[in-house]
């Protein structure tokens, strides 16, 4: 007779207190119960129980040690402990977790976004290819490769599967990344692989990778990725025109060629031009050269309406279409070359790049023209494109004056920054007198001085009085001079060998505590250094200067060991 049994959850049946294991089968077709006896169950305790069954681990009467998990049994009990520790109802939905990184990314805080990632995956739930490329956008405008590539890595591990504006945002960080060798690396890497799995890469693909090339010098990848795009019959449009631009810019040699070729293009395929357009093609006028351009060059190959021709008496312009050179615009020697201008052998001799050197605005029309060609096809100058042109014109006050009155008839604004480089413009030509008329003009507009406009002006205290009415000047604006102020006023001190300058110079830097840079320091050294080769007085009152010149040196070493003590405190 059975004695009462036991109900067991992992055994179909039960097994009784003598551990013999009874199988109650599924009902079978005829539905009669049928028990059968099965040999003693091996894997049950069969020894008595202990005196104390409230002894923890002890039911079978036997002893067991403890041993340390390892890792992987470390993660399998913290996974049985917050597997289901998180009801569904009380987790963030996927629409949440999007709100708290993009909190995080309007704050900057793209640490704190990332964290997100390790929220989710502890409430057991799946991150989603929108949930990447959020975070990828926000460290690709930063120009993180590593962290960008690391997001990338990470989403394909959990077996998500990039976009289009995933590849977007990768080539947008190798784009914006200042380490040129990295981001190349990157880049090549990945449109490598893109072109291996056949991926289908759309215009945004071929801008950005554009922009990456050009902007890291390698304008002919760039020329051959539009090739591609038209090659595809994927749109060209002013966006990827503007990255050519760049990579032109970066070209110091023959740049400007290359632009003049992007623009050419431009207006071949009815693009239309924009101010950004614009002010690139400025920067290419001022930081880029033409290379060996020469008359009857065709700028775009295959395209002779683009071929440069040297026409006699008209001015000069290589926007227009055909680009126009003018004899008006060449030296005595080169119109000696092309006195006859039928012949082509002479005009090869004759190199476009040399005429830039005394006003690079001058074969594109000049300053009216540039600015007519502007307002032709719609487009406002702004402050950046006068700061722009400022460097182009040529250096003399009336063409200053005549770009500041341009400005006021189109009603731009200038800010204080564009007359601070028009005061360093006319300081470095030895011109102090109009620089500081800049001044006026500036607090005629309303516009106030900052340190960076004094900065400029020091270049203009060129004697001892000029050097104490400027510092006074300084403190009525309520401004402190700073270390690179203090090291112009030194430098022209020391060039000048004014003594009294420079005594005074140090003396004010002592007693505002104005600790000098490294500049300063080196100057005011060599001319320690250089105190026995100062020439010494001739002519009248030679003795009478040669004792002041004395007594100056005398104060001078003096007053030095404590200026330099200055500097170690």
């Amino acid at each position: 007779m059975f004695r009462t049994s036991i109900k067991l959850k992992n055994v179909i049946g039960y097994v009784n207190e003598l551990n013999y294991l009874i199988i109650y089968p599924q009902q079978l077709k005829n539905e009669c119960l049928q028990y059968s006896l099965q040999f003693p169950v091996n894997n049950f305790c069969t020894q008595k129980l202990p005196k104390s069954a409230n002894v923890f681990g002890d039911i079978s009467g036997r002893k067991f040690e403890r041993f340390e998990m390892d890792e992987l049994e470390q993660k399998e009990e913290k996974f049985q402990d917050t597997e289901a520790c998180v009801p569904r109802r009380l987790k963030p939905s996927l629409g949440q977790y999007a709100k708290m990184i993009k909190s995080y990314i309007s704050k900057n805080n793209l640490n704190s976004a990332v964290e997100v990632l390790d929220l989710i995956k502890e409430n057991r739930d799946k991150p989603t290819v929108y949930l990447y490329n959020l975070l990828l956008y926000s460290f690709a405008r930063q120009g993180d490769i590593k962290r960008c590539f690391s997001l990338y890595n990470k989403m394909k591990q959990h077996g998500l599967q990039p976009n289009a504006a995933t590849y977007t945002s990768l080539f947008n960080a190798c784009a914006l990344s200042n380490k040129d060798a990295m981001a190349l690396e990157y880049l090549n890497r990945l449109r490598q692989s893109l072109y291996e799995k056949q991926f289908p890469l759309n215009e945004a693909h071929y801008n950005a990778m554009i922009k990456a090339y050009s902007w890291h010098n390698k304008i002919i990848e760039a020329f051959q990725l539009a090739d591609e795009m038209k090659d595809r019959r994927i749109p060209i449009r002013e966006i990827t025109y503007n990255s050519l631009f760049h990579g032109a810019i970066s070209d110091k040699e023959a740049g400007l060629r290359h632009a003049l070729i992007v623009w050419h293009l431009m207006h071949l395929k009815n693009i239309k031009r924009s101010l950004i357009t614009y002010n690139l093609f400025l920067r290419a006028i001022r930081d880029t050269n033409l290379g060996n351009l020469k008359p009857d060059d065709i700028l775009v190959s295959g395209l002779d309406q683009t071929r440069i021709s040297l026409i006699e008496g008209t001015r000069p312009d290589l926007l227009a279409s055909p680009p126009i050179l003018s004899t008006l615009s060449l030296t005595k020697k080169e119109e000696n070359i092309v006195s006859d201008i039928n012949t082509k052998i002479q005009k090869e001799t004759i190199n476009i790049n040399d005429m830039l050197v005394n006003n690079r605005l001058i074969l594109f029309g000049g300053l009216e023209g540039f600015l007519n060609r502007m307002s032709n096809d719609g487009v406002k100058p702004n402050a950046k494109t006068i700061t722009l042109l400022l460097d182009l014109i040529p250096n003399t006050v009336p063409a200053e004056n005549l770009l500041i009155k341009t400005a006021d008839e189109k009603d731009i604004k200038l800010d204080i920054d564009f007359f601070n480089m028009l005061i360093k413009r006319r300081s470095m030509r030895f011109d102090y007198k109009s620089a500081k008329e800049v001044i006026s003009i500036a607090e005629k507009k309303g516009l106030s001085p900052n340190v960076m406009t004094f900065g400029v002006l020091a270049l203009g205290c060129q004697k001892y009085e000029d050097a104490k009415e400027f510092l006074k000047g300084i403190e009525i604006f309520g401004y402190k001079p700073n270390a690179v102020i203090m090291s112009t006023l030194i430098s022209i001190a020391c060039y000048n060998k004014n003594f009294e300058y420079l005594l005074f110079v140090m003396k004010y830097m002592m007693e505002n505590k104005i600790k000098p840079n490294e500049q300063a320091i080196e100057n005011l050294k060599k001319f320690s250094q250089e105190l026995s080769k100062i020439k010494k007085p001739t002519g009248k009152y030679k003795v009478r200067k040669l004792k002041r010149l004395e007594g100056n040196i005398e104060k001078f070493e003096q007053q030095y060991p404590k200026w330099r003590k200055m500097i170690k405190q």
